[in-house]
């Protein structure tokens, strides 16, 4: 089975949706399952065309009779030569008067488009507006399966479709388009491009509701599309667009970082909150950060004021951060802010406890000796002993000692110098 290839309706091109096809789409795109999976294949196209009126089979140990809407129905089991004598039968019953045919028709039309497409789309367009509502409610459950696999050949539909005032085909169209966002992202993109232009609001707001389905698609488009729609007049809209701004964070967080600073000042709180939230999954010390949490901790909004106030210690070095919260106190009314604002001015290696202080203070140096040293015992302090001092305050008179002569010559030196005398 050839796979199709969807392509832009401007350029022509194909279009790439960074991604492979599911390889569970042709599980999940297949016909359902019903008796006329037992008629036998000659026998289709006889009993599809009229040539037959009834066929019996055996359907789950039981006869059934089934009659062209069965046949009908198993239409997508025709290949090969047979493939255009089942398209023109598919065709017929798609024009034909009987409504139960017509129902039969859109059923197998999904699936006989993989084989042979040519003029299906155009009956898809005339039964969404078809006189009967089974036959209209059976067309919205096409567009949904088609628009995934054809979203070139359905886009006039589509667009036609996501515009109508009726609810319940309004609703099948914009489910479809949610459907082709997950395939073909691009094609979505293009819609909401045009949706969102729109002059009714709660239109606006319908298209702005499938960008977080599409926030973890990188595309540049996209990233225009949020910050529209995060300035869009109307707070559906711009509720929306905020809410594709946390898994946008993930994927694109410079381009984040600039939607919240049009999102973090926004008049309603739900988009602020939406803001708040994708702000914690961005890095709080890059420059435009750093300026959107220093203006935040000003922010009129209590709970951004909090979030940014508690994140100044991350982006603020400890002397900066008390003389910012010094600052805010002056101004801050609310008290439980101030508790928090209060408790930032504190100098720990100051004012803290004395496990607070000693946590500012340096590890002593190891000092590590050689393998095999001998540890030398720290020197003892010498006490020089005090002289004695008599009762009279006098000192001791100190021991004279003996000359060199007198050690040389002994008493003999002695008497000399007596006789000298």
């Amino acid at each position: 089975m050839r796979e199709y290839i969807a392509r832009d309706p401007k350029t022509g091109k194909p279009l790439r949706t960074g991604r492979k096809r599911a390889h569970g789409l042709d599980l999940a795109y297949r016909p359902g399952e019903g008796a006329w999976d037992a008629l036998p294949l000659d026998r289709v196209l006889p009993l599809a065309n009229g040539g037959v009126a009834v066929e019996s089979v055996i359907w789950r140990d039981k006869e059934r009779l089934l009659r062209r809407n069965d046949a009908i129905r198993a239409l997508p089991r025709i290949r090969g030569a047979n493939q255009q004598a089942a398209h023109q039968a598919l065709e017929a019953a798609l024009s034909d008067l009987n409504p139960s045919l017509r129902v039969a028709g859109l059923e197998s039309l999904p699936y006989c488009a993989l084989q042979h497409s040519d003029t299906l789309f155009e009956h898809l367009h005339e039964l969404l507006d078809d006189v009967d509502s089974d036959v209209r409610k059976t067309a919205q459950r096409c567009l949904i399966i088609v628009a995934p696999v054809f979203p070139s050949v359905t886009e006039e539909t589509l667009r036609r479709e996501l515009r109508l005032t009726d609810r319940d085909r309004q609703r099948s169209a914009f489910e479809a388009l949610k459907q082709i966002s997950d395939s073909w992202p691009e094609v979505a993109e293009l819609h909401i491009d045009e949706l969102i232009r729109e002059e009714e609001g709660s239109l606006r707001g319908l298209a702005a509701a499938l960008l977080p389905r599409l926030a973890k698609h990188k595309s540049a488009t996209l990233w225009d599309l949020v910050g529209w729609c995060l300035q869009d007049e109307a707070v559906i809209v711009r509720r929306h667009a905020a809410r594709a701004l946390l898994p946008l964070a993930e994927h694109a967080p410079k381009v984040t970082q600039i939607a919240l600073e049009i999102a973090f000042f926004d008049e309603d709180e739900q988009v602020r909150n939406s803001a708040l939230k994708a702000s914690r999954k961005l890095d709080p010390n890059s420059f435009r950060m750093q300026r959107l949490i220093t203006d935040g901790a000003r922010h009129p909004d209590r709970n951004i004021r909090i979030s940014c106030i508690k994140m100044l210690p991350v982006i603020m070095v400890d002397a900066e951060v008390r003389i910012m919260a010094s600052e805010l106190l002056h101004q801050e009314t609310d008290s439980e802010i101030k508790i928090i604002l209060e408790d930032l001015m504190i100098d720990e290696s100051l004012e803290g406890t004395e496990a607070e202080k000693n946590a500012f203070l340096a590890p002593a140096e190891k000092v590590e000796r050689d393998e095999g040293s001998i540890s030398i015992p720290p020197p003892v302090e010498q006490v020089i002993p005090k002289k004695k001092v008599d009762d009279s305050g006098k000192s001791a008179q100190a021991v004279r000692r003996p000359t060199q002569d007198e050690i040389f010559y002994g008493d003999d030196f002695d008497e000399g110098l007596d006789d000298l005398v």
